[in-house]
């Protein structure tokens, strides 16, 4: 049978050939040495490369990031595969000279192809792992992992790896091999098709930027709301407010809808939206007399002269009903925005703005929308109560009331009786059960 040599006769070294003949009377020793030459001439090559390779991955890995001893141990031992594949394959090669038996040849070229896909699968992982130890020294990296996605890659060049070493053994097609895990990869398919799911998903969590380490998320259908602490390929773990801890499947964050406040956070603002529900009945025309002590308000003292001359100025010549007024409501709503506006915990470049929404049988609301500077929670919280405790202090200036569902229940507000929920307010009297005077009991009938 004939093979392909890749060195002729006539191209063989005349020292090579000498050898060779001079152990003919022992068969296989020829084979050993040849082999031995090869791995010595191989290990030599490699040497030289392993220390230029070393010193030069060395020197850009320190460029751009700290140079850790699991890093330098990465390095030194991808370097040490990458320059494996010289020895192997100057075996393969030196077996075809004159004087290897055939099969020898065959088998160790085989074996050795074989080998190098192993070597250089071993390559890639310990490169894989270096640019991971690399990129976590990153700025972003912790709020984007990509642990699961190296993990992900090393499993498909191992996967690649062992295809390729019994496709150069058997001699046989890649092509062929997979073919014949067809009937298996389906069911391979049924068996890991949670972990194919979570693969998808987690890579669309991080090309996306969906979530980040650190992120405030809100899942209300799973009783998520809380700090993201770790995203894995399956699990995503959240640090809930209340210290518990959630795992939750990555699929959720691409199958469900959630909130991620992350965005608010880093705008500078956070929103403040809340509403005082105000009783309907307590809303009318403010006589003259209000107005002149509601200006004793700074911030509505402007607003307030303004208005008064532009409605004098439409009122001249009308009769009572087609004259125009200042309201209760509208002027509140006015200092509650100028309040607003001078706060200085409120942001005046985002949206700020009080509004009346529409009634219902609880009452009117008067909506506060406005931006706070801190986006923390308790200082947020801090502003938006004092906000509302402000608001509702001053709110019986502007003879208001704040709709609430009790009745028979009676306070004084600012030395007057006011009825919570109810419908009337009394100026200046005192409460029913001490305006009312109260007969003395009769005596007992036994006294004279």
């Amino acid at each position: 049978m004939n093979f392909s040599k890749l060195l002729q006769d006539d191209q063989t070294a005349e020292w090579a050939r000498q050898v060779i003949a001079y152990m003919r009377p022992y068969p296989y020793l020829a084979d050993v040495v040849v082999i031995l030459l090869a791995l010595l001439t191989g290990a030599l090559i490699a040497t030289i490369l392993y220390l230029i390779l070393h010193h030069f991955l060395l020197k850009l890995f320190r460029r751009y990031c700290e140079l850790s001893q699991e890093l330098h141990h990465c390095i030194r031992k991808m370097c040490f595969w990458m320059v494996s594949v010289f020895p192997l394959y100057t075996i393969a090669f030196c077996t075809w000279i004159d004087g290897v038996h055939e099969w020898i040849a065959i088998v160790t070229r085989e074996m050795m192809e074989g080998s190098i896909a192993i070597v250089v699968a071993m390559a890639l992982t310990y490169g894989i792992k270096s640019f991971g130890l690399w990129y976590k020294q990153q700025r972003n990296a912790a709020q984007r992992p990509i642990d699961s996605l190296l993990r992900v890659a090393i499993g498909f060049v191992w996967a690649a790896a062992v295809i390729l070493f019994f496709s150069l053994v058997t001699n046989k097609s890649p092509f062929y091999l997979l073919s014949g895990l067809g009937a298996m990869a389906a069911v391979l398919m049924l068996v890991l098709q949670p972990s194919i799911l979570s693969l998808v998903a987690s890579v669309r969590v991080n090309t996306n930027h969906l979530v980040e380490i650190g992120d405030w998320i809100v899942l209300e259908s799973d009783g998520v709301d809380g700090t993201v602490e770790e995203i894995t390929l399956h699990t995503v773990k959240v640090r809930n407010w209340d210290k518990a801890l959630v795992s939750m499947p990555v699929c959720d964050l691409v199958n469900k809808s959630f909130v991620n406040y992350t965005a608010m956070e880093k705008s500078g603002g956070r929103r403040i939206r809340m509403s005082l529900i105000l009783d309907q009945r307590s809303i009318r025309f403010l006589t003259k007399d209000e107005v002149k002590e509601l200006k004793g308000f700074d911030l509505i003292k402007d607003y307030l002269k303004g208005k008064e001359d532009e409605i004098s100025t439409y009122n001249s010549g009308r009769t009572h009903f087609n004259t125009r007024h200042l309201t209760n409501l509208g002027t509140f709503r006015v200092y509650a925005q100028h309040y607003l506006e001078h706060n200085p915990n409120i942001r005046s470049d985002m949206t700020l703005m009080t509004r009346v929404l529409t009634p219902s049988r609880s009452g009117i609301p008067l909506e506060i929308y406005c931006f706070s500077k801190d986006v923390a929670w308790v200082p947020h919280e801090k502003v938006k109560s004092a906000i509302m405790e402000h608001l509702l202090a001053v709110l019986p200036n502007f003879r208001l009331r704040v709709f609430q569902e009790c009745s028979d229940i009676y306070q004084e507000v600012s030395g007057q009786v006011d009825v919570v929920g109810g419908a009337f307010r009394f100026d200046r009297l005192q409460s029913p059960w001490r305006s009312v005077a109260v007969p003395p009991p009769p005596p007992p009938a036994n006294m004279v």
